[in-house]
């Protein structure tokens, strides 16, 4: 996922986002073997020996130079299935080859792909290329321009072309805010090659070799001129510890030169090391956060006394930590925080916020009552919990699980058993009693397995920034909180449901005559009773109107139980997927998009406790829950089974397992097991136009089409196999006032293809579609 710009993302920094962001994990696929980056014309070269500095993922086709990271496709696609070692090559993420003067026309042309090229060919299909929407190459212009990417203002003529590819490597250190506003034309461009004395300088601090190289003898000269003149410093005569010391201090004309470099700290070269180099000795006056290694001091200090932490009791661990967060929250806001040279500040964070959380007693005499101060106050301990391990490195990543555990532990345990005593004083619903979730007209129902109360809060954040209307409620979970229970009360089918005796699986019913509530059977019976099933061998579009959706994503319980604690490095990417996902579907189409789940669960580093429940009392024994086996009477709580409250079943007391080394449990009674999220989901703004197709119709390779497009412009394309697939028309156009258009394919390679017809609004975003076949008229 691409994030929202921020002040003082470069245009490479916004360059590398969006490269890297197509090393995504999409529901039912692998992650992508490669990032192809094709550039035909070869217009990104400049930026690339920039970059690999930046991106040590970074590849490049051409002649062999290992020590480049460059080679031929042979080379390439060996170091890409890790058959041959490549130093420095981080595991993890998905290799981006830079293809220079290769278009993916080239590579999408089978065996007329030139012979260097086809090693390629094959990662097209395990990996993904980085192109536009439409299915073109990322030139420089249309990612400066595009409302995709940048969204910048440039003017279209040729000239403007030229002076912007001469001057893009002064563009690419520019700051995105710097370029924003006005229509750049040529002489803008011009300009930043006239000469940028603070930018030189930063990159001569960073680099002298190559910067001298690239200013050449007069225009070196100009820069000599203008640093003795304005800095009272000569890089011909000065050592660059130097220029170092000065940049630490920031006075006088120095003080820009600082806020340039605090501004894109990453594009300058290794000016942290420099730093490191420069700063004065004794007790000399300087602002301490323009010194690296004092910020490195700071850290140090900072996880000396968090590691004291779980040796105090929990009231002193609690209050020990905010004045640490007093001390050092500011460290956040320096440039070292941004170049992740601050990570237990950055941990300090969330840990202040459970401590603070925790510290407080999670109480009530009904269940309602609890519920109201969890979504209060109380899920922020949860978010901070899993928030601070993730942002632990893998360094400090046990110290950090310690402390999480001390500061979350007893308010944990104390938190549950409160709720467990509501809950024997007024039981949660049944499924006589539970009000179904139900679709509107045109609302999709999307299911995400384990997705508990605190990420639900944590997703609807997420919507909000992209300008979606958000409410979030509450439901209660079916007991036991397991999956075979939970996820068939949260259909829109319930009422179909039954159960009638407890099983070992603790599944019950679905249709009649009555089949196993597998998910198979569940989406069975909803489309019996008019859903569409989103997701599954279809399109994410409405197919009718009105419509009502049903739709699965998401991994978190499934990481949960294979990872236990080491999910919440994961946790926030999940949560942008899901963001992506129910972002998608609005676009698609879906007046709204209602998200539930099945239940909650409980984590905890180093493990949950143990309670003893003999095996041979159970027929059936979980983490949480159990069943009970014949006559047997174990000293253990009992509770109803949602779809049979003459069914019981035991759970376990406070945070506690009937198994040992539990780090990620669910089925028992606890706030954060039962209360799940009910968040309800709109596009802001004004009501989208709606657009229909009324007809198709194909003369031989021409295809005709009316429509309805509203009051608003509409653009048509012809795509393969899916709304998202390549443009295969040789141009898209615009639909006429009356509705009327045609396409022509671009070759006759496409005339069996499984095609899809779209219309689209002036921001690229699909209104309508409707599949097609060349000669089958509609």
């Amino acid at each position: 996922m691409v994030s929202q710009p921020t002040a003082g993302d470069s245009v490479l920094d916004r360059l590398i986002e969006h490269l890297r962001a197509r090393d995504v994990l999409l529901d039912g696929t692998a992650r992508p073997a490669a990032i192809l980056w094709t550039d035909p014309r070869s217009e990104w070269r400049p930026l690339i020996e920039l970059m690999q500095s930046q991106v040590d993922e970074l590849l490049v086709l051409g002649d062999y130079q290992p020590d480049a990271r460059t080679g031929p496709a042979i080379w390439l696609r060996c170091v890409v299935d890790r058959a041959l070692e490549l130093p420095g090559l981080p595991e993890g993420c998905a290799p981006i080859i830079y293809l220079p003067d290769v278009s993916r026309q080239q590579l999408r042309a089978g065996p007329e792909c030139p012979d260097g090229l086809q090693p390629l060919v094959e990662l097209m299909f395990r990996g993904t290329v980085w192109m536009q929407t439409n299915g073109n190459d990322w030139s420089v212009t249309a990612f400066l321009t595009s409302s995709k990417a940048l969204g910048l203002e440039i003017a279209g003529d040729r000239a403007t072309h030229d002076a912007l590819l001469r001057a893009l490597r002064e563009v690419a250190v520019t700051p995105t805010d710097q370029l924003r506003g006005s229509l750049l034309a040529a002489d803008d461009f011009d300009r930043m090659l006239e000469g940028d004395m603070v930018r030189d300088l930063l990159l001569w601090m960073g680099d002298s070799a190559a910067t001298r190289a690239r200013l050449g003898d007069e225009r070196w000269g100009a820069f000599l001129s203008l640093c003795t003149d304005e800095m009272k410093f000569n890089p011909e005569t000065d050592a660059d510890v130097v220029a170092g010391e000065r940049l630490g201090e920031s006075k006088g004309p120095w003080a820009e030169v600082w806020d340039r470099f605090a501004m894109t700290p990453t594009v300058f070269g290794d000016i942290v090391g420099l730093l490191r180099r420069s700063r004065p000795t004794g007790n000399l006056p300087f602002e301490r956060e323009h010194w690296p290694d004092l910020n490195d001091e700071d850290e140090e200090s900072l996880r000396k006394e968090l590691a004291r932490v779980p040796q105090l009791s929990h009231g002193d661990a609690c209050e020990a930590v905010a004045p640490l967060e007093e001390r050092h929250a500011a460290r956040r806001s320096w440039v070292w925080a941004g170049m992740d040279q601050s990570p237990m500040a950055i941990v300090l964070e969330h840990l202040a916020r459970l401590a603070s959380a925790v510290n407080v007693s999670l109480g009530g005499n009904t269940p309602t009552d609890i519920a109201g101060a969890y979504n209060q106050r109380g899920w922020q301990a949860d978010a901070a919990s899993w928030e601070a391990l993730a942002a632990a490195s893998v360094v400090d990543q046990a110290m950090v699980a310690d402390v999480v555990r001390h500061l979350h532990m007893p308010w944990l345990d104390a938190s549950a058993r409160s709720f467990q005593q509501a809950v024997e004083r007024e039981p949660l619903p049944g499924a006589k009693d539970v009000t179904l979730v139900r679709a509107d007209d045109d609302m999709c129902v999307l299911f995400v397995d384990g997705l508990r109360f605190d990420l639900g809060k944590r997703l609807a954040e997420r919507l909000e920034d992209r300008d979606c209307r958000v409410t979030v409620d509450y439901r209660w979970a079916a007991l036991p909180t397991v999956t075979a229970t939970g996820k068939p009360a949260i259909t829109p089918i319930a009422d179909a449901i039954s159960g009638t005796t407890l099983g070992e699986d603790f599944a019950p019913r679905v249709g009649s005559p009555g089949k196993p509530a597998t998910a198979p059977n569940l989406r069975t019976e909803m489309e019996a009773q008019g859903f569409q099933i989103v997701g599954v061998g279809s399109f994410d579009m409405p197919v009718a109107r009105p419509a009502r959706g049903w739709v699965e994503a998401g991994d978190i319980d499934k990481l949960g139980h294979e990872l236990g604690t080491d999910m919440a490095r994961l946790l926030a990417g999940e949560l942008d997927r899901m963001a992506d996902r129910i972002y998608g579907l609005l676009e698609a189409g879906w007046e709204s998009v209602r998200v539930v789940t099945d239940h909650g669960w409980l984590m905890l580093p180093g493990g949950l406790p143990k309670v003893d429940l003999p095996l041979h009392l159970t027929t059936s024994r979980w983490a949480r829950c159990a069943v009970i086996s014949g006559d047997a009477i174990p000293d253990v709580t009992r509770a109803p089974w949602h779809w049979n409250s003459n069914e019981f079943f035991a759970t376990a007391p406070g945070i506690a397992c009937f198994k040992a080394s539990e780090t990620y449990v669910h089925g028992g009674l606890s706030v954060q097991e039962c209360m799940t999220p009910d968040i309800r989901v709109e596009l802001a703004g004004d009501k989208r136009e709606v657009a229909s197709i009324t007809s198709v119709t194909w003369r031989g390779l021409r295809c005709f089409v009316e429509a309805d497009i509203g009051h608003g412009p509409a653009v048509a394309d012809l795509r393969l196999e899916n709304p998202s697939g390549d443009s295969i028309v040789a141009a898209t156009k615009q639909v006429e006032a009356d509705g009327s258009v045609s396409l022509v394919l671009e070759d006759e390679e496409h005339e069996a293809a499984d095609l899809v017809l779209v219309l689209l609004d002036e921001s690229g975003r699909i209104l309508t579609h409707r599949p097609t076949r060349v000669g089958e008229d509609s």
